[in-house]
């Protein structure tokens, strides 16, 4: 049985992020589909530290970076 590479149960319209960050996040879906964990967790990586880039510089909310942190990392801390 496969498992899941995000929480598939955390609901998030991310259609208002920017581009490139809408990029990633279909890429890991992608990768997620084809059970391809390790290009999963080096583009989280990148996901996580460019999603800082744009909390910073206000471009998504303090609770939009904590959403996708939750759903495509399984961070809850």
């Amino acid at each position: 049985m496969k498992k899941d590479l995000y929480d598939k149960t955390i609901n998030f319209d991310y259609s208002k992020l920017p581009n490139e960050l809408q990029e990633m996040i279909k890429k890991l879906e992608e990768y997620d589909k084809t059970g391809d964990w390790f290009n999963y967790d080096i583009l989280f990586d990148e996901l996580e530290i460019t999603g800082k880039t744009y909390l910073r510089n206000r471009q998504i909310t303090e609770q939009e970076y904590e959403k996708i942190l939750n759903k495509y990392g399984w961070l809850y801390d």
